[in-house]
């Protein structure tokens, strides 16, 4: 696929694994706009990759919904939407998860990717081409310990992707997803990993991503596992 000159959005661009997406797509010759809620970082991040940004909170419909529109209006194309915000809270047992919590989570991990396919989709089927990227993660195709909110988040957005995939007949038109291991990020803030320095750098994911993408055969579900670290 050639990139160059595609207009790229990207959710929960301003940071972690979605900064190091927008920076290797503008360097590619796209066209980027990331968003964010958190407008502080959103624009200093912009500022740094010299790329368009639309603050929007994923879990608020009309956000994205405007985040579309200003796009759409903007560039008058929509190539690549990349669903990447997300979240995650402390590892913890079925019966001790918060609700509250665990709602929060599923705002941001689901329905943020619920609604982002929904605009999204509708934009792209109006232009007869494009493509909807979901970043999800190896968490979404195996159950892992006191990881159950977050891999239910991710196994859900793993159907959400084949089944939207599988309504969609026109040939120009894909729905990608990635499933990578653990990486560098503050997205476990509310209680860091102990080996988090043996997970993947988010560079380097977002490396595999674009190249795959470039690629005149692209895998639509890409899965990265991070190495084994001998002990």
């Amino acid at each position: 696929m050639i990139i160059k000159d595609k207009i790229v959005i990207i959710t929960g661009g301003s940071q972690g694994l979605g900064k190091s997406l927008a920076s290797l797509f503008a360097r590619e010759g796209c066209r980027v706009i990331i968003s964010s809620d958190n407008k502080e970082n959103l624009e200093k991040t912009a500022k740094e990759l010299s790329v368009d940004y639309f603050f929007a909170d994923v879990t608020d419909y009309d956000d994205l919904s405007d985040l579309g529109k200003y796009v759409f209006e903007k560039y008058g194309s929509m190539d690549i939407w990349i669903n990447n915000a997300g979240i995650q809270i402390a590892p913890s047992l079925v019966e001790e998860i918060d609700t509250k919590k665990l709602h929060n989570l599923f705002e941001v991990n689901f329905f943020g990717y619920f609604y982002g396919c929904q605009i999204a989709l509708r934009y792209i089927k109006k232009q007869g081409r494009g493509l909807i990227l979901n970043v999800n993660s190896t968490a979404g195709i195996e159950g892992k310990a006191m990881l159950s909110v977050y891999v239910a988040s991710k196994f859900a957005i793993k159907g959400l992707t084949e089944s939207a995939r599988k309504e969609i007949a026109e040939p120009n038109i894909k729905i990608f997803a990635v499933y990578p291991g653990g990486i560098q990020t503050n997205i476990y803030k509310e209680k860091y990993p102990s080996d988090l320095k043996e997970y993947m750098q988010a560079d380097e994911v977002a490396d595999k991503i674009v190249r795959n993408l470039m690629s005149d055969n692209p895998v639509e579900d890409l899965i990265i596992r991070r190495p084994v670290v001998s002990k």
